[in-house]
């Protein structure tokens, strides 16, 4: 498949076939991942690899208690909104469970451009904070995993990047640690990815225009 085809067949996938997705395959999708670029080459990323059923369940029963923790504080302020903030997590998190991989992912800080300089020359921590707004740890991730969604694409696949479950991160960690002894010091979940071959009938939502995103000077 050609990149540019790749890059517009992408969606973010959350219905998936039974079918599997072989190890050979997720070498190759974790592999993208790995060579993507990086901030002072940090490779600040991490990634856990989940195929067991019954983990990827106890994922999902994770976040859907810290999920109602929440949404029962909120039910006090505004019923509604609680009722929304469960819907959520139902329509925009659990289906992940149903892909045949889930790619947990971790990351480590990347402390930006400045940022050793500032704390030298004792800048105020308000101009220290600032540094971390632009946060190149995250770009970094960010970079990975699109190389990993496009080389899944390409290899007929399908995949979700999803933040939707971080208010629950610590439980997730805690959780991990606790079912396979899963830590790693100094990283912390920041992303899952489910991977598997897409149901038909995907639909994306529509995109801004480039005049909207972009000026040519």
């Amino acid at each position: 498949m050609e990149l540019r085809d790749a890059i517009y067949k992408r969606q973010s996938i959350r219905k998936y076939t039974d079918a599997d997705v072989p190890h050979e395959d997720m070498l190759k999708i974790i592999d993208a991942g790995r060579i993507a670029p990086s901030g002072d080459n940090s490779q600040n990323w991490y990634f856990l690899v989940i195929r067991d059923r019954a983990l990827r369940d106890k994922i999902g029963e994770t976040v859907m208690a810290k999920n109602e923790e929440i949404a029962l504080v909120m039910d006090k302020k505004d019923p509604a909104k609680g009722l929304r903030f469960r819907k959520f997590a139902k329509n925009f998190m659990l289906f992940a469970m149903e892909a045949p991989v889930l790619v947990v992912v971790y990351a480590t800080n990347n402390y930006p451009s400045g940022y050793y300089e500032y704390v030298f020359a004792e800048y105020p921590q308000s101009e220290i904070d600032k540094l971390f707004v632009r946060n190149p740890g995250m770009q970094n991730i960010g970079a990975a995993l699109e190389n990993m969604t496009l080389t899944a694409i390409d290899l007929g696949y399908g995949s979700c990047l999803m933040t939707s479950q971080n208010y629950a991160a610590e439980e997730l960690q805690a959780l991990l640690k606790n079912e396979i002894g899963f830590e790693k010091e100094g990283y912390f979940l920041t992303t899952m990815m489910p991977i598997g071959v897409p149901q038909e009938g995907a639909r994306s939502p529509s995109k801004k225009s480039l005049e909207e995103i972009c000026t040519f000077v």
